[in-house]
């Protein structure tokens, strides 16, 4: 026979439970791990732009960004920068479309740049900074990879990379990163290269001089110092009877007018074909497609990247068969290199559902 408990009891017994200490008997809310869905039915982007249409009906996830996140700083550097970043993805057409948003008050995009200093009157003297704020924005997306705790990064540079329309392949572990190497052999070289300086002044300008004022400056838009951009023919009459004679004056970029104080020239130069090589002469290194822009208005970035689910290069992870990956987000605010020491905040855990 079944044993009865009596109502009464019952009631009792519920009440008791229900007027219990919530806080020893609950515990601390566990936290909520963000899933970002990647959208498969839209149409692939272009990567003409970063705003593209498409997106508008992308879902968007919210990730917070914290200083204490792994790998953290040495103490006591600055506050992580934002405090969030904006995630949406694609998946289409054996590709992954991330596209990445997050606040930054300023547009730092000119690393190792020259600027004019002393006197705008010809010939111009420029100065090479190095330090702050000498660097450039960037940003790492790391995909959770390798067993002993290391990642498959992304890494995109407002200028370095993103100039080219790229992003770089890298590895992060021991808080440290490299440039990864692959089985079919990694160029060395990249979309963008040092203007070096000569005697402490620009190699290179652009050969609209002091009407060129963008922070990239490509390859094929430059002239070099010891270029001539034009001769001055001056005439001169004199004696009597008068007699003519030409003086001419070989003109440089450097020896041109219209330079203000401050204004800056470039410290990188910008490849453009290096993009539309082929996989093989990029290699893994190479092997992110990038497109960005940065609203003033909203002081925004918003950075779109492609990379193909399985590259078949070896050091790359191979998102093809797997339903999710887990990821994180390091956002550097003005920094050259990845360093504990740097301006910088990491986001949490992340997922990006694939299936």
């Amino acid at each position: 026979m079944k044993k009865l408990i009596p109502i009464s009891v019952v009631l009792l017994l519920g009440f008791w439970i229900g007027c219990g200490d919530d806080e020893s008997t609950n515990g601390p809310e566990e936290p909520t791990v963000v899933r970002v869905i990647a959208n498969t039915t839209v149409s692939a982007p272009t990567l003409s732009s970063a705003d593209e249409d498409v997106w508008a009906d992308v879902d968007s996830f919210l990730v917070g960004v914290s200083q204490a996140n792994s790998p953290k700083l040495r103490p006591p550097e600055a506050a992580a920068y934002p405090p969030d970043i904006y995630v949406q993805a694609i998946k289409k057409d054996s590709n992954l479309y991330l596209r990445l948003q997050w606040s930054d008050l300023t547009f730092d995009a000119y690393p190792n740049h020259y600027k004019v200093t002393g006197d705008t009157i010809p010939p111009i003297d420029f100065t090479r900074e190095y330090t702050p704020p000498a660097y450039e924005d960037q940003i790492f997306v790391m995909f959770d990879s390798l067993l002993d705790g290391g990642y498959d990064a992304w890494n995109w540079r407002v200028l370095t990379t993103g100039g080219g329309g790229l992003g770089k392949g890298c590895t992060y572990q021991d808080t440290m990163t490299a440039p990864t190497a692959d089985a079919v052999g990694t160029v060395s070289s990249s979309g963008a290269v040092e203007n070096p300086p000569k005697f402490g002044q620009p190699t290179y300008a652009h050969k609209n001089t002091s009407e060129f004022n963008h922070y990239i400056l490509f390859t094929a838009d430059t002239v070099h110092w010891d270029s001539v951009l034009y001769t001055d023919i001056d005439t001169i009459i004199f004696g009597d009877p008068p007699d003519t004679i030409f003086d001419t004056t070989e003109v440089h970029f450097w020896e041109t007018t219209g330079w203000k104080l401050g204004q800056k020239v470039p410290g990188w130069l910008i490849d453009s074909s290096f993009a539309s090589r082929t996989d093989e002469e990029r290699g893994s290194r190479w092997d992110i497609k990038a497109v960005s822009v940065y609203d003033n208005d909203a002081a925004q970035y918003r950075v779109v990247l492609c990379r193909k689910l399985n590259t078949g290069f070896v050091d790359d992870i191979n998102l093809a068969p797997v339903d999710s990956v887990k990821v994180k987000v390091g956002i550097f605010d003005n920094q050259e290199e990845f360093t504990p020491s740097s301006n910088r905040g990491f986001s949490d855990d992340f997922w990006i559902i694939l299936k």
